[in-house]
């Protein structure tokens, strides 16, 4: 089974709308039930869509601790991690929130070029016991795709959401 990667754009003020959003409703009512889930809707009327990454968004749990642990990219610690958390609780779904913050901090760091394939094979290979080049060329795409959802933060007003389905 394949997950995937869905980049969003969301003003920061949305955030709570999110969470909100994030908890389905029973409305009970005399010898009825009806399931009240506005999730979908929130994401779709309060985001913009960024980036659609063809690839299965499972690289990125891999990726993501490669950038943190060997390039010192941290794109898993933020100022949204009890947003990240309360979606997760919710939804049961990995979000991750990239913020302008990162975008200063990492952005410049996060072109594919530095990052030499053979590297990347090596973490996989240590890691997650996968030496195969074509997960390694994948992540390479990752690592762009992160580049340019942060490159489309604008402010600290803005955040991108890496959605894991």
């Amino acid at each position: 089974m394949s997950a995937i990667a869905n980049f969003r754009l969301i003003h920061v003020a949305k955030l709570t709308n999110l969470v909100e959003a994030a908890e389905i409703k029973i409305q009970r009512g005399f010898l009825t039930k009806k399931v009240i889930d506005t999730f979908d809707d929130v994401v779709l009327h309060d985001t913009q869509n960024l980036i659609k990454f063809k690839w299965s968004g499972y690289i990125f749990a891999d990726l993501l601790i490669f950038l943190q642990e060997r390039k010192n990219i941290d794109l898993l610690e933020g100022e949204y991690n009890s947003v990240s958390d309360k979606l997760y609780e919710k939804r049961q779904q990995s979000v991750f929130i990239l913020t302008y913050e990162h975008k200063l901090k990492y952005a410049s760091q996060l072109s594919p070029q530095n990052f030499p394939i053979h590297e990347l094979i090596n973490f996989n290979k240590d890691f997650s016991e996968s030496d195969d080049p074509e997960l390694a060329s994948v992540q390479l795409e990752g690592i762009a795709a992160l580049k340019e959802s942060l490159d489309s933060i604008t402010s600290s007003d803005f955040a991108v959401l890496l959605f894991i389905i």
